[in-house]
């Protein structure tokens, strides 16, 4: 039967943090923003983390939407998504994107990689613009209810349950919503996300039931054992 397969954008579909190249595009001004955005990887707290990136964001006030245009140009598409997106379209799936980046930041980077045909659909941020610079603010109901409420977007767009949804993630604010869909795949996860799955009971009888998988070799192609 089709599903709909989610995946997280930066460290699963790119081969290294977009957050982390924003703040170095940026510059010594902006040594503040990177240091936060490391807090921020190893922060344990998803609606924390939310809020922190809200607060990050503002550090990025006044600085010229093309910067983040040219992130697009330096990140990189991980090794085998191609393949593995075409895959499963090629399948049945549906394919879709869920992120706190900015959105047409990552449709940017789909073009670029000639995958964008191969996405259905993406819910991401919104940078806040103006006059081409950035206001300091960020929209989207990806961020406001961590991620967790595109849920049931997908269910009604898609027509599908939640059983039939899988998201594919690598990092601890990823878990709150694979205990909502599915499936869960921690692709290469760090070791909070890790530690967190041993820790809750939740998590632990979704990866006893089968329902929750741990990938911790960079290659995407390995979930596609995981989805039937």
């Amino acid at each position: 039967m089709p599903k709909v397969i989610c995946f997280d954008f930066d460290d699963v579909l790119t081969d290294k943090s977009t957050l982390s190249k924003f703040a170095r595009l940026f510059g010594h001004k902006f040594k503040e923003l990177e240091y936060g955005i490391r807090l921020l990887e190893d922060n344990r707290n998803p609606k924390k983390f939310f809020r922190d990136v809200k607060g990050g964001i503002k550090l990025a006030k006044g600085v010229p939407y093309e910067y983040v245009e040219r992130i697009g140009m330096l990140t990189r598409l991980n090794k085998n998504a191609k393949r593995v997106i075409k895959k499963l379209k090629k399948g049945g799936h549906n394919v879709v994107i869920i992120s706190i980046n900015d959105e047409g930041l990552i449709k940017k980077f789909l073009k670029k990689n000639e995958i964008g045909s191969y996405v259905d659909h993406v819910y991401a941020s919104r940078l806040g613009v103006k006059n081409g610079i950035l206001t300091g603010k960020i929209f989207g109901d990806v961020l406001k209810t961590e991620k967790v409420g595109v849920v049931k977007r997908i269910e009604k767009l898609y027509h599908t349950k939640k059983e039939d949804i899988i998201y594919v993630g690598d990092g601890f604010t990823d878990l709150p919503i694979m205990k909502k869909v599915g499936k869960g795949i921690l692709f290469c996860p760090n070791p909070l996300a890790n530690a967190e799955v041993l820790a809750d009971k939740q998590l632990m009888k979704m990866q006893n039931e089968e329902r929750l998988f741990l990938i911790k070799e960079n290659d995407l192609t390995k979930i596609l054992q995981f989805i039937s």
